[in-house]
């Protein structure tokens, strides 16, 4: 394999992306577990070494997965924006869960993110994870105005704070692991399946009513 150093911005950025799909693919195929730089090199055109210039450790590489994911659920948002004029707090919940529900990835490192990712990510690429965040969050912020006008500013910033808390504890509640599974048959308890929909939406029903 012949490596030519990446040089221009597009060259840097595409390098960049082809880390994150391999990394994507690898995380969607065998959890966190099985992600490491070896891995993704080799589904990479170049060497491992290489990925060292962008990524110190795989939580870096996965933090940018995330981003990748908060932003097409964003965009989900934005779509919801443009397809509904005017919403009731019910059908407004009922949308919201829908595209949480469709965004399941995004769900699943969101439920790590603070426990796992970020503590393994350096100073400097975490600060730029928190502030493309922040940006991703503005059309969550938008819909609010859009459909409640009259609630204060207060109360639209601790409902997103409250439902960003609800779903990322939901998922790994509602979507257990097989081992999991297995440990719940043979416990003593009689454990029920739970389903993310309606514990989504009965949550967020209720974290709306102050708006």
């Amino acid at each position: 394999m012949t490596f030519e150093r990446a040089r221009t911005k597009e060259q840097i950025e595409a390098r960049k992306t082809e880390i994150i799909r391999a990394c994507s693919r690898l995380y969607d195929q065998y959890d966190i577990e099985g992600v490491n730089i070896k891995a993704i090199s080799e589904m990479t055109s170049f060497v491992r070494s290489s990925i060292y210039t962008y990524y110190k450790t795989k939580e870096e590489i996965l933090l940018d997965v995330l981003l990748q994911d908060i932003r097409e659920w964003s965009e989900d948002i934005l779509m919801m924006m443009e397809d509904h004029d005017q919403m009731t707090k019910e059908k407004y919940c009922q949308s919201l869960t829908a595209i949480f529900n469709i965004n399941s990835r995004m769900l699943k490192l969101t439920s790590i993110l603070y426990s796992v990712i970020e503590k393994n990510a350096s100073v400097n690429h975490l600060t730029h994870f928190k502030n493309k965040f922040f940006e991703l969050l503005q059309p969550f912020y938008e819909s609010l105005d859009k459909y409640f006008p009259e609630a204060n500013a207060k109360a639209k910033e601790n409902f997103i704070y409250q439902a960003t808390a609800l779903v990322s504890g939901l998922y790994p509640m509602t979507v257990p692991t097989e081992k999991q599974k297995q440990a719940m048959s043979l416990s003593k308890y009689d454990f029920k399946a739970l389903n993310f929909d309606q514990l989504c939406y009965n949550g967020l029903l209720t974290l709306i009513k102050p708006l």
